[in-house]
């Protein structure tokens, strides 16, 4: 196997698995020792020899992958003493939005999501919500199921940003219970803050941690005002975006109603 092919694979093999990976140029002044790795966790293709470059890389993959930055470009010097250039490009699986509810806000952020280019799942337990007359284009996958069995038909991931906007607080609840402690980048749910307060509360009751709730966004959706099922839907993607896009931020709101 070629080295090239032997990249592309560990680069595959990542988006498959919906993990983070890191292509990495190191440039030097003399052409024939310019080389291309890709770091995937703990992992370098192939492995980095230099300890010192080793170290300045595996800090500019962390930091890069901390800030959400999609590509650094820093100054480094190598075990012999030459200066060389290291190119940083994060590689990121394309995101997964998971939407629990098919009624019109659902819809909204549905249809929306797929514009943005994010792959789509909408999940519900009415055949004639959950349907292409309501969800059309190849970009939407539709579940008709029970929300409470809906989380062993789903594959979730780092990459999976979750929406839930049924129609009750008990189903709220139902879906909740299932995403809370997964690895999902993003979950927000709808509902006021009363409503929210409400379901959070039965959680705790039934043993969830604290600290897994406060990771949820709810009232879900940045403050513009939003009161449409369209306005709502955006409110909700502007904010998978921020929230992704800019992880380490001080949005300056309440991220729940704990």
């Amino acid at each position: 196997m070629s080295s090239t092919n032997q990249l592309l694979e560990v680069v595959e093999s990542a988006a498959t698995r919906a993990q983070l990976v890191a292509v990495v140029r190191v440039l030097h002044d003399r052409a024939e020792k310019n080389a291309t790795i890709v770091i995937r966790g703990d992992e370098s293709v192939p492995a980095i020899s230099d300890s010192k470059l080793s170290a300045v890389i595996n800090s500019s993959v962390e930091a890069a992958m901390t800030k959400g930055s999609a590509a650094e470009l820093i100054e480094a010097v190598d075990e012999e003493g030459s200066r060389v250039r290291v190119a940083v490009e994060i590689v990121r699986p394309k995101l997964e939005l998971v939407v629990f509810g098919a009624g019109h806000v659902g819809q909204a952020v549905a249809l929306m999501g797929a514009m943005l280019g994010y792959e789509v799942t909408v999940i519900d337990d009415r055949e004639e919500f959950a349907s292409r007359k309501r969800l059309p284009g190849s970009g939407i996958k539709l579940l008709v199921s029970d929300f409470n069995d809906a989380i062993s038909k789903l594959k979730l991931s780092r990459s999976t940003a979750i929406v839930i906007v049924t129609r009750g607080h008990q189903y709220d609840e139902l879906c909740l219970k299932q995403v809370v402690t997964t690895d999902a980048a993003y979950i927000g749910m709808i509902g006021s803050r009363r409503r929210v307060l409400s379901v959070f509360k039965k959680l705790i009751e039934d043993g969830f941690r604290e600290n897994d709730l406060k990771r949820v966004h709810a009232p879900v959706g940045l403050r513009i005002g939003a009161k449409t099922p369209q306005e709502i839907a955006i409110s909700i993607l502007a904010e998978i975006i921020d929230h992704l896009n800019n992880p380490d931020r001080n949005h300056g709101r309440e991220r729940n109603a704990i």
